[in-house]
């Protein structure tokens, strides 16, 4: 399951390629640059993950396959489908070049994160052994960089595709707003000491702001 993402997800970039040369008419570039960049996400992340245990549970390929699911229906060219295909803005060129800027600078951020996170990230809302409070990088910044990053790349996702079926990445925004509570109450309860402080001073997911 673990290396089947990462072979899926160069599987649809030769499939863009492809479409890309072989079709007639207008190809929202945009779009193609914020896929790009959803690809080296996902890419880097399985990369990192290659050595991490990996979490099972009775839900672990039903959440697998939502995931593959999402990224399929954002990535490949199915705007001539019904629903799916309809426009959730007029095609604004400024709004699509916008859109794939947050994108790329979410994708940033979120890599950024995970770097600086390093031995201390986990893919479950848990603490592994010897795990140190990091408060530099992106972590001076907001509480949670990389949540931040994942959502400010579903928004610019959104605009620069501007179909109905990009909303499908506001379902993983959700389960990150699930999550940010849990992972606080651990981090409170395993530092009582330093985290409220760390509370007080930074912001949890919007920096200067909330």
């Amino acid at each position: 399951m673990r290396s089947a993402r990462p072979c899926l997800v160069l599987a649809v970039v030769v499939i863009d390629c492809i479409l890309l040369c072989a079709l007639q008419g207008p190809w929202n570039y945009c779009w193609l640059f914020a896929v790009g960049c959803w690809v080296v996400l996902n890419l880097y992340w399985a990369w990192l993950a290659r050595n991490t245990t990996p979490v099972l549970s009775r839900w672990s390929w039903l959440l697998w396959l939502v995931s593959i699911g999402e990224f399929l229906l954002y990535s490949l060219p199915l705007s001539s489908i019904p629903i799916l295909g309809t426009r959730l803005v007029p095609r604004w060129p400024a709004l699509e070049v916008f859109g794939a800027a947050m994108c790329a600078v979410g994708v940033g951020v979120a890599i950024w994160s995970r770097r600086t996170l390093a031995g201390n990230w986990s893919p479950v809302v848990a603490l592994r052994d010897h795990h140190a409070l990091v408060q530099t990088g992106p972590y001076a910044i907001i509480r949670h960089p990389i949540y931040f990053g994942f959502m400010l790349s579903a928004v610019g996702m959104i605009l620069a595709l501007g179909e109905m079926r990009a909303l499908v990445l506001l379902f993983d925004s959700g389960v990150f707003f699930r999550r940010l509570k849990p992972e606080e109450k651990i981090l409170r309860a395993t530092y009582p000491n330093e985290y409220p402080e760390y509370e007080r001073r930074v912001r949890r997911l919007l920096p200067y702001i909330w």
